[in-house]
């Protein structure tokens, strides 16, 4: 019976959702029903404009997949996450504190400068300027030094011991041509990007879509497809018309109660992957509200079933965590599971001095990010409400949903997910530390133990340090863990792509069927 009742609330929260969303669309009505049919063409449909085309400056994932078209990174990961060659061929590891890369002779950029070590110095060092406000800056804040060794070799010394800065390089350092920059300022390079990477710019429409076309001097060869466009549609219900109606070839985060429509239609597709990313309900102690006490917190763990939400909202699609780390992480280790316990919930609110009538909890959630997002909030409040803490739901644009926790304008809880998560540093760090970009949780010992496993160069030590984190994380119910992420993808059936576990869509990989 408790699953029917929440079933049905859904059911009609999301009826009423997709409604508003329909009546809303932002796709235009003249061309939704022209199909995409050129082979010189992909069209890939986003929730949300990228924040800017300037790289090393957002930490947005959306952001991220667009402007890899026009950047290449040094280091890049195969379709399994695996480190391979880019940018750079070959890295080392001098001594704990010094790694040394060989970069790629050859290699032009879009406006044929060539690219050498100094435009890697040049990144590098954006990153680090405070004025440029990257939020890179404090995953490179260890760094003491770019060593020039000739064009095409540089090191990176870094303060202390840092055995992730390789995977660091790989997720996050894009390469922008330097003159060119210089020239015109940041603003116009932001406008008007220059990269290494396969595509080049065309046009941009801030909230309409972004526009690339082929780099036919691109090192790896010149690209299957020539044109590129970035639709962006921020409703669910919105984009998968468009993918279904032929004007858009791939979308992300398919609705799964709109899984088998896809299925049914003729010339479509559905490919799901488990992604690195994890999903999660923060329990934000920034605020100062009843969420600072660790009773509330674990109070809230033990009264939200997220069995119940991955079966009954999800379909099943996605894989229940119980930590921070998703299991494909390097460091990953099991932690305690709170379980479904709506007794001990009320009783440890009891010992906190709460009556759950005396709650009334905000919870933020953005509105197509995540595979269902808002409905799982409202599965969220549900269950809450079954013990008596009352919950507002606080339904956000994407870019404002970021901001706002950037900001720390939130209140109670937010949900949000993070990607990447191959190694520890990148979740853990931006999430859960101090000064994490998204972080919303601070605790003076967890920050020394995060501290003393980002300094552990030896691998047991190291792996045994990121494990004292996660139960610590645990312990301290920083978060309501929810699933790593199942990733469902619409793709149109003459295209050759596949889903990669990274989230990662590199145009350069696909192809149409002849």
């Amino acid at each position: 019976m408790k699953q029917q009742k929440l079933w049905i609330l859904v059911l009609l929260f999301s009826l009423f959702i997709l409604s508003a969303c329909t009546a809303n669309t932002n796709v235009d009505d003249s061309t939704s029903n022209i199909a995409n049919t050129s082979e010189d063409e992909i069209v890939i449909a986003f929730e949300s404009d990228a924040e800017t085309l300037l790289p090393n400056t957002a930490i947005n994932n959306v952001n991220d997949i667009q402007i890899r078209n026009i950047y290449d990174p040094l280091i890049n990961r195969d379709e399994n996450g695996e480190l391979i060659p880019a940018l750079a061929t070959d890295w080392k590891a001098i001594d704990e504190n010094t790694w040394e890369f060989t970069l790629r002779e050859g290699v032009t950029f879009h406006n044929g400068e060539a690219f050498n070590a100094e435009a890697v110095k040049f990144n590098i060092e954006y990153i680090l300027d405070e004025n440029n406000k990257s939020y890179y800056r404090t995953a490179y804040a260890d760094l003491k030094e770019v060593k020039i060794i000739d064009d095409h070799k540089f090191q990176l010394i870094t303060k202390q011991p840092n055995p992730e800065f390789i995977h660091r390089l790989a997720d996050s350092l894009l390469i922008m041509e330097p003159t060119y920059v210089k020239d015109v300022g940041f603003e116009e390079a932001a406008r008007n990007p220059i990269g290494t990477g396969p595509y080049k710019f065309v046009e941009w429409k801030r909230d309409q879509q972004l526009q690339l076309t082929a780099f036919d001097d691109y090192w790896q060869g010149k690209p299957g497809i020539k044109n590129v466009t970035y639709k962006f549609i921020p409703e669910f219900s919105s984009r998968l018309s468009a993918f279904l109606s032929g004007e858009v070839d791939v979308i992300k985060n398919v609705p799964v109660d709109s899984v088998d429509k896809v299925k049914g239609t003729p010339g479509k597709r559905i490919e799901t992957i488990n992604s690195s990313r994890v999903n999660f309900l923060a329990l934000n102690n920034y605020y100062d509200g009843p969420l600072k006490d660790q009773r509330v917190r674990q109070a809230i763990n033990y009264a939200i079933d997220v069995d119940e939400l991955l079966n009954q909202i999800l379909n099943g699609y996605g894989k229940k965590i119980t930590g921070p780390l998703a299991e494909v992480n390097s460091a990953y280790t099991e932690t305690k599971d709170y379980g479904y316990d709506p007794e001990k919930a009320i009783k440890l609110l009891e010992e906190a001095g709460y009556k759950p009538s005396d709650l009334t909890l905000q919870l933020d959630t953005p509105n197509g990010r995540y595979p269902m997002d808002t409905y799982v909030a409202q599965g969220i409040q549900s269950q809450l409400s079954k013990i008596g803490i009352k919950v507002e739901i606080q339904v956000n644009e994407w870019g404002n949903h970021l901001t706002r926790i950037q900001q720390k304008e939130v209140k109670d809880m937010f949900i949000l997910g993070w990607g990447l998560g191959f190694v520890p540093r990148s979740t853990i760090e931006s999430t859960l530390a101090k000064n994490g970009t998204y972080s919303g949780f601070y605790d003076e010992e967890l920050e020394k133990m995060i501290t003393h496993a980002i300094n552990t160069f030896e691998e047991k030590e190291s792996q045994q340090a990121w494990e004292d984190v996660q139960h610590r994380v645990a312990e301290l119910a920083a978060w309501v863990p929810l699933w790593q992420q199942a990733d469902v993808y619409g793709i149109s059936e003459s295209l050759n792509f596949h889903p990669r576990v990274d989230e990662r869509l590199l145009v350069y990989d696909m192809s149409w069927n002849q």
